[in-house]
């Protein structure tokens, strides 16, 4: 069996050029998969009965009274629409109750400690093709329900520590990350898609205990520079 996963690991490192799903592919993907979420919140969360056991919903004021949308975006149904508008820094105002925020196509160059403060509800974010090369620790501090993270095609050197433990899905390839800290993914146990091909990763770049306690259903690191598996790196399948 371990031999197997070796050569399985091996031929992800040399595999040829990985022709990923397009962003607009991902992003509807996201968009239906989020739906599909809603509906199944909305069933568990349906009451009938004479005396429902459950109050009723409240809007939040003012957003739900008076919506806001960052300059330049288009703003409908939580989703927040942003990309290609040459933004150089996230966008101030998004909306509370937002689940999707797309951002990408833009240069942006940092994440900082508060763009993403107070967006307890989102679920997905996309910043594809950007010019980012910092991510603060604390970017993902409230965005607890984190499921997609995006990062494709910009110059991190590195992933972001302190990752939501609710992320499923992170696609970072094309960047120029070198390293994978130990505990990067530390109890993220819910991490099923991780795509990081086209990076300069080596095999000392991958620090002892790096993939501890992940179970991945599909990982992909090809087009990097790793020469064999490293010893106690592999994360569970």
């Amino acid at each position: 069996m371990k031999e197997y996963v070796l050569l399985l690991f091996l031929g992800l490192c040399s595999a040829k050029p990985f022709f990923s799903p397009s962003h607009t592919a991902l992003k509807n993907m996201m968009l239906k998969d989020m739906e599909d979420t809603d509906d199944d919140d909305d069933e568990e969360e349906e009451d009938n009965s004479l005396f429902p056991t459950r109050e009723p919903r409240i809007p939040f004021f003012p957003f739900d009274l008076f919506p806001m949308c960052p300059f330049g975006c288009q703003c409908y149904s939580r989703v927040v629409h942003c990309s290609d508008l040459g933004l150089t820094s996230v966008p101030t105002n998004i909306p509370f109750d937002t689940r999707m925020v797309d951002l990408q196509n833009n240069k942006i160059k940092e994440i900082k400690e508060n763009d993403f403060k107070g967006l307890t509800s989102l679920y997905g974010l996309i910043l594809n093709n950007n010019k980012l090369t910092k991510i603060h620790p604390k970017a993902f501090l409230t965005t607890k329900k984190l499921r997609r993270l995006y990062l494709s095609h910009n110059q991190l050197s590195e992933i972001p520590l302190n990752l939501p433990k609710s992320l499923a899905e992170l696609r970072i390839h094309e960047n120029k990350v070198k390293k994978i800290q130990k505990d990067t993914f530390k109890g993220m146990n819910a991490l099923h898609v991780l795509e990081m091909s086209a990076n300069p990763l080596d095999n000392n770049g991958i620090e002892p205990g790096a993939f501890e306690g992940v179970t991945v259903f599909h990982i992909r690191i090809a087009e990097a520079k790793l020469t064999s598996v490293p010893k106690d790196n592999l994360p569970s399948f």
